[in-house]
């Protein structure tokens, strides 16, 4: 048997359907059929019981199953390994991150790079709505993110980070910056929001935080980036609202802060990893952010 043929009998039993797997595994329904015959031919038995209209797991094909996924977990965890030692054995570690999460980041790959210079460290920014797991593996080694969408189960764990709380961002100077925030002059601001698609949890909070003021915003625009609504603030287009981090990270220049003092608006945010952890560099810088961030709380 092949990897091929065990990956496409996994799929077929996770799923349950042959046009499944092969849109899963992006390849012909034509080659899933060829690959699970073939693996019955070899193994003797019939895996699944087929109808016109569903599939199911024969008892031999039940039996298979936990062999199957220990099969690809190996080849995965060797593919690591040969990876690792291609690249000279000096290692490489791999950090998705939202923009709100980059000072306690910056704080541990600091003294990362000071312990570890040799090993090579990937950050990519990903967006703010919900991260979309992979089924089967997952690229990252560490996600910083925020906790509310950290995946349900008992996959991960994570150390809080940090928490933050929700500002109002205006333009530098604008006249609501010149005593304590009043939200009564907020009524009749045009509001520039991260748009619902890409950050429902900010979304709702902020309707939630002008609910709670008694009036609804009046938004101007909905934005998918929060360059694009610092610039939009700077200009004086708008006000927003913001986790406090955001402003200090990006266009700090452009637009002033005023605290929401009057109400809980706090956001904590994580970091995440997978309990089943492959990589080494991976857990030297566990070890690394144990030690540097805030004892605030793991899972």
């Amino acid at each position: 048997m092949d990897l091929n043929q065990v990956n496409n009998f996994l799929s077929v039993a996770q799923t349950l359907s042959f046009s499944g797997a092969a849109r899963r595994n992006g390849v012909p329904q034509s080659t899933v059929s060829r690959h699970i015959s073939d693996l019955e031919s070899e193994l003797g038995v019939k895996l699944f019981y087929r109808t016109k209209r569903d599939v199911k797991l024969t008892g031999e094909g039940r039996a298979f199953l936990p062999y199957a996924k220990e099969i690809l977990e190996t080849a995965r965890k060797a593919n690591h390994v040969v990876k690792q030692l291609h690249e000279g054995g000096q290692g490489r570690l791999s950090i998705a991150t939202v923009v709100t999460s980059s000072h306690a980041l910056c704080s541990c790959l600091r003294e990362f790079g000071k312990r570890y210079p040799e090993i090579l460290v990937d950050i990519t920014y990903v967006s703010a709505v919900e991260p979309e797991w992979e089924e089967r593996e997952d690229r990252y080694d560490f996600h910083f993110l925020n906790l509310d969408l950290l995946p349900e189960g008992d996959d991960f764990d994570y150390l809080v980070t940090h928490t933050d709380h929700l500002g109002v961002v205006t333009q530098k100077g604008h006249p609501l910056t010149h005593s304590p925030l009043d939200f009564s002059a907020l009524k009749a601001e045009k509001f520039i929001v991260l748009s619902e698609e890409e950050s429902p949890l900010l979304y709702m909070q902020i309707l939630d935080v002008c609910r709670a003021h008694h009036f609804t915003p009046q938004i101007l625009n909905r934005f998918d980036t929060v360059k694009s609504i610092l610039l939009s603030v700077g200009a004086g287009l708008g006000v927003s609202m913001l986790p406090l981090a955001i402003p200090e990270t990006i266009f700090p220049s452009l637009v002033d802060v005023i605290p929401i003092d009057d109400m809980d608006t706090s956001i904590t945010y994580v970091a995440a990893w997978k309990k089943e952890m492959l990589n080494p560099a991976a857990v030297l810088f566990l070890d690394v952010m144990r030690e540097t961030l805030p004892p605030q709380g793991q899972r």
